[in-house]
C-alpha cells in the first residue's frame, strides 16, 4: 500500500476501510506494542493518500458508503459481502486483501462469480419452523451458523423468516453464515430484493434440497460453539461492530451496576459510533459501570497477548468460532444481555 501511495496510485471509487488491529486514539490502553502501532499508523496514513473513506469498521453496510440495490462493488470482509449480496441486493465477490485494493485503484473487476446472474440463483431450501418474531440478535446468529455449516457454498435459501427482521439481526446472521460457510450470498424470502417469493429465488425450479430448521438444531449450534462453562476474564460485545442501539442497549443494562474486578467488558464498535455514544451519554454509562468502548479494531486482528485473556464469554457466533484457534481460548456465546448480566454477577 505504500508503494501505491509512493508511486502516486489514487481510489478511482469509493473505498471504505475494514477494522484495524489498533484504537488509533487508545492503543496504549490496550497494552498495544508501540511496533505494532507505529505498522498499523503507517498502513492508515497510506491508505489515506491514495483517498480511502477512514471508516475502520466491518459493518460499512450500517455507518458507512451508502451501497445500492444491483449496484456492483468489491468488499473483502465476509459479513460484508454477504449483507451486501443478500440485503442490499449489491454486487460483490469475497475478496482477499489487496485484490480489493486494485479493484479501488482500476474502478473494475473482473465480471464472474456473484457479479452474474446465473451464479445467484438459490439452490437449497431451509424451512424454519420457530417464530422468528421473537428473535435476537443471538438466535440470528445461531441460524446463520446452522445454515453456513449446512450449505457450505451453494446459495441458500430461508424461508419463515420475520420481515421485520432488523439490520442489527441481519448483521449476525451474515457474520455467522459467512463463518461456517463459504457464503456470499443468501436468499431471505421477503426481505433479499432478489428473493421477494421462493419461486424468485430459485428461479421458478424446486429446489433440489429442503431443510426444516427448529429449535434443536439451533441449540445444537449455541451448544456446539462454546467450550466451557463458568466463569470467565473477558465479555466480548461487538463483532461485527456494535450499531448505537445495540450499545444503547449495553448502557441501559449497566445502570447503576458494576462489573465485577476480576473481568473485562470490552464493547468495539466503529468511529461514528463512538462519538454517538460519547454524545448520548453511553459511553459515560459503561465505563462508569467499569466497562470499556473501543472503536476502530477487531480484537482478533489486534496485539492481545500482554492480556493473558484464557475464557471469553461472547454474543458473537464469529468470534466464537474463530477465537478459539486464533487466541487460543476457551469460549461461551450467549445472549448480549446475558453475557452483560455476567459480567455484573
Amino acid at each position: 500500500v505504500e508503494r501505491f501511495a509512493r508511486e502516486g496510485a489514487a481510489f478511482k471509487v469509493p473505498a471504505t476501510l475494514n477494522s484495524s488491529g489498533i484504537d488509533f486514539e487508545r492503543w496504549r490502553e490496550l497494552l498495544i506494542s508501540p511496533s505494532f502501532a507505529e505498522k498499523q499508523i503507517r498502513l492508515a496514513d497510506a491508505y489515506l493518500k491514495l483517498g480511502a473513506i477512514p471508516t475502520w469498521t466491518c459493518a460499512p453496510y450500517q455507518y458507512g458508503e451508502p451501497v445500492r440495490p444491483g449496484e456492483f462493488i468489491a468488499w473483502g470482509e465476509s459479513n460484508a459481502v454477504a449483507y451486501a449480496n443478500s440485503v442490499i441486493g449489491a454486487r460483490t465477490n469475497r475478496y482477499a486483501d489487496l485484490i480489493d485494493v486494485c479493484a479501488a485503484i482500476v474502478g473494475r473487476v473482473p465480471r464472474f462469480g456473484l457479479y452474474l446472474d446465473e451464479n445467484r440463483r438459490g439452490e437449497i431450501l431451509f424451512e424454519i419452523s420457530l417464530d422468528t418474531e421473537n428473535f435476537t440478535c443471538y438466535d440470528y446468529a445461531a441460524l446463520g451458523y446452522y445454515v453456513g455449516s449446512i450449505s457450505g457454498s451453494k446459495v441458500p435459501v430461508l424461508q419463515g423468516v420475520s420481515r421485520g427482521v432488523t439490520s442489527d439481526q441481519l448483521k449476525s446472521f451474515c457474520a455467522a453464515v459467512a463463518t461456517s460457510g463459504a457464503i456470499g450470498l443468501f436468499h431471505m424470502c421477503g426481505v433479499t430484493p432478489e428473493a421477494r417469493s421462493i419461486e424468485e429465488a430459485f428461479w421458478g425450479e424446486k429446489p433440489s434440497e429442503k431443510i426444516r430448521v427448529g429449535v434443536e438444531e439451533l441449540n445444537e449450534v449455541k451448544e456446539r460453539l462454546c467450550t466451557m462453562n463458568g466463569k470467565c476474564d473477558l465479555v466480548l460485545l461487538g463483532c461485527p461492530h456494535y450499531s448505537i442501539e445495540q450499545i444503547g442497549r449495553v448502557a441501559h443494562r449497566l445502570r447503576g451496576r458494576r462489573i465485577k474486578h476480576d473481568l473485562e467488558l470490552w464493547v468495539f464498535t466503529n468511529r461514528i459510533v463512538k462519538g454517538l455514544a460519547d454524545r448520548m451519554g453511553y459511553t459515560k454509562m459503561i465505563e462508569g459501570a467499569g466497562g470499556r468502548i473501543f472503536s476502530d479494531l477487531c480484537f482478533l486482528t489486534t496485539h492481545r497477548n500482554v492480556w493473558r485473556f484464557k475464557r471469553i464469554l461472547t454474543d458473537s457466533a464469529k468470534m466464537a468460532h474463530y477465537a478459539r484457534g486464533i487466541c487460543n481460548v476457551d469460549v461461551r456465546f450467549e445472549d448480549a444481555m446475558r453475557c452483560v448480566d455476567e459480567a455484573v454477577g
